[in-house]
């Protein structure tokens, strides 16, 4: 559905009958005329999904909170690079497990970035069960919504990071000091 900017809803169970996919990249980037919310099974019955990369990328009309269950079907994820990315008009807060099934994500580059409708604060345990990261690089960046102290232990799981490039870019909500050990 890429670029389609005349569709305005996703069905919930779009996906449900086809078991078999492996990707969900760039499905709905572009769609410009969504308004609707992210439905909360619309990848039920797809385990074998390994990447979402921008899945939602520029859909800057999502409105409503991202499901805290969006993904738990999924288990063998490797990238959900740029997944929400440009989705500004998300809102609420992100989901503490929102990718706690995900254990072999390697990237998690720019999934919120420009999530300027996204608000409170980023939770402790969010990358916490994803050991194999080796990429942060501008995943809140431009969340300007997103408030409270940055967790100290964000990171603590995550001990093959090699790029934290512009992560926190622009968040000018996130206050107090920089944990001594976040990195």
């Amino acid at each position: 559905f890429r670029h389609c900017t005349g569709i305005s809803s996703i069905p919930e169970n779009l996906f449900s009958y086809n078991n078999k996919a492996r990707s969900f990249n760039a499905t709905f980037y572009g769609c410009t005329g969504l308004t609707c919310s992210i439905p909360n099974n619309l990848f039920y019955n797809n385990p074998d999904v390994t990447s979402f990369n921008y899945t939602f990328g520029n859909c800057n009309n999502l409105v409503g909170d991202i499901p805290s269950d969006l993904f738990s079907q999924q288990q063998n994820v490797d990238s959900f690079f740029g997944t929400f990315s440009g989705c500004r008009n998300l809102s609420g807060y992100i989901p503490s497990n929102l990718f706690y099934t995900n254990k072999y994500v390697t990237s998690f580059a720019e999934t919120f970035y420009f999530c300027s409708g996204l608000e409170g604060e980023i939770p402790s345990n969010l990358f916490a069960e994803q050991q194999n990261v080796t990429s942060f690089n501008s995943t809140f960046s431009c969340c300007s919504n997103l408030s409270g102290e940055i967790p100290a232990n964000l990171f603590e799981k995550n001990p093959n990071v090699i790029y934290f490039s512009y992560t926190f870019n622009d968040c000018p909500g996130l206050y107090g000091s920089i944990p001594e050990d976040l990195f």
